[in-house]
């Protein structure tokens, strides 16, 4: 196991949030633009080409699917390279795709385009967890919370910024004009603000208490500081998987499906739909911040609460008509959706700390991402039979509640016996500069 990074100090400290932002930035620029830019240009392609939405559609399947083997791949080199030449890579595969629209003429050309864009912004998420997850200890909750802004941000001025350029230019113009912040303002600011040493394969922020009793841990624990191997033996691991992959399987089908339902079945009509969609991505902002406070203080528990805060705004959907039910509906799927971005880092570390969190992050991401590509086309199948929305927001709301269900035999190991050892190594009257309250 490589040895620990340096004790943090007050400069070091201002430094792990300068990574976050630059952070932030490439999940704005890199994973959330691309991705919020699809939805918008379906319309478009749809009058061009005379596709069907299956047809069109699709390639969000395309890109979850290939995400999900990405992430497994793309977690083991976080593991053993610096993540700083990974996301240049990825970077440009995202940038490169999306100018590459300016030449789709076909099917088979824009499901190309669309999995290597995709392929782009799935590394840079797992990319950006791994390195703030490595950065951060005991804030690692607010901190991972910090950097998946970004797709709140996105989320606000992507739908409307594509569909001005469309009207201007047309849709693959349009795409390719959006590459610009990649190009400009993400790789830029990442390569000038993280050095290679800060993103080295490495780099592990490490509490001084436990670097004061390296020469002694304390006894091994089945469910701490593995190998990727025994992790992948421990039950933990793939409860964790089970929960992560059904809540994405929720959060992606609600996130395909909302404004559709609002639109025609609720009869609120297109603008106020894309109001609500607006206002959720708004309050998602709280949702990360906040429940990445919560689980910095009730790891696996606050996760639970997430998930099961997820089951009651689907069943708000069902009197959407009443003002009152739709504002509880946008406060609680706000709030569960910031939340379930932010879950997979802090179970990863507190369940089996730094020894291999980058494979381990990717692997959880690739079950997210599963259910991501699994979720959608599955309601849209139980409302296209039943004519209604039914029975499919009963299984979503189930399947939340089964998740945070999933995680009761969860215990955050790694975290717990972190807490142990600094809260032992404390002097009553000069607390260690590197105790869990003073470490990031």
């Amino acid at each position: 196991m490589p040895p620990p990074a340096p004790v943090p100090t007050p400069e070091s400290d201002r430094k792990d949030w300068r990574v976050v932002f630059a952070a932030f930035l490439c999940i704005v620029f890199i994973f959330g633009v691309p991705t919020m830019v699809m939805p918008v240009i379906y319309s478009p392609i749809i009058d061009e080409f005379g596709w069907t939405r299956t047809q069109v559609t699709l390639v969000a399947t395309i890109k979850f699917g290939a995400g999900a083997v990405v992430g497994i791949f793309f977690g083991a080199l976080a593991d053993r390279f610096s993540i700083r030449k990974l996301v240049l890579a990825a970077g440009v595969l995202s940038g490169v795709s999306m100018v590459g629209f300016l030449a789709v003429d076909s099917l088979a050309e824009f499901y190309v385009v669309g999995l290597l864009m995709g392929l782009g912004a799935i590394s840079v998420m797992v990319a950006m967890k791994v390195l703030v997850s490595k950065r951060f200890f005991a804030r690692q909750g607010v901190a991972i919370g910090a950097t998946m802004l970004g797709t709140s941000v996105a989320g606000t001025f992507t739908p409307v910024l594509t569909s001005v350029l469309i009207d201007l230019y047309g849709w693959r113009m349009a795409v390719a004009l959006e590459s610009v912040g990649i190009w400009l303002v993400a790789l830029p600011a990442f390569l000038w603000m993280v050095t290679e040493s800060e993103s080295g394969p490495t780099r592990v922020r490490t509490p001084a208490a436990v670097v004061a009793q390296a020469a002694s841990p304390p006894a091994a624990d089945p469910a701490a500081g593995l190998a990727f191997s025994e992790i992948l033996r421990t039950r933990t691991f793939w409860y964790i998987g089970l929960a992560v992959w059904l809540i994405g399987f929720v959060d992606q089908s609600m996130g395909q499906h909302l404004v559709l339902y609002l639109d025609r079945d609720v009869g609120l009509g297109r603008s106020v739909a894309a109001g609500v969609l607006s206002a959720v991505f708004f309050i998602s902002i709280a949702g990360k911040l906040g429940f990445g406070w919560i689980y910095d203080r009730l790891s696996i528990k606050g996760i639970m609460v997430c998930y099961y805060l997820m089951a009651v705004s689907v069943l708000l959907l069902f009197p959407a008509q009443m003002v009152v039910m739709l504002v509880l509906f946008s406060l609680t799927r706000g709030l569960a959706h910031g939340g379930a971005i932010v879950d997979i880092p802090v179970m990863a570390k507190h369940c089996f700390g730094p020894r291999a969190l980058g494979k381990t992050i990717g692997v959880l991401t690739a079950c997210v991402t599963l259910g991501f590509a699994a979720g959608p086309p599955i309601v849209g199948y139980l409302y296209d039979s039943q004519g209604s929305y039914r029975t499919a927001f009963f299984l979503l709301a189930g399947l939340s509640v089964a998740s945070g269900l999933a995680l009761l035999g969860v215990t955050p190991t790694y975290r717990d016996r972190m807490r142990l050892t600094t809260a032992g190594s404390e002097q009553p009257t000069a607390p260690a500069r590197g105790s869990l309250a003073g470490v990031s």
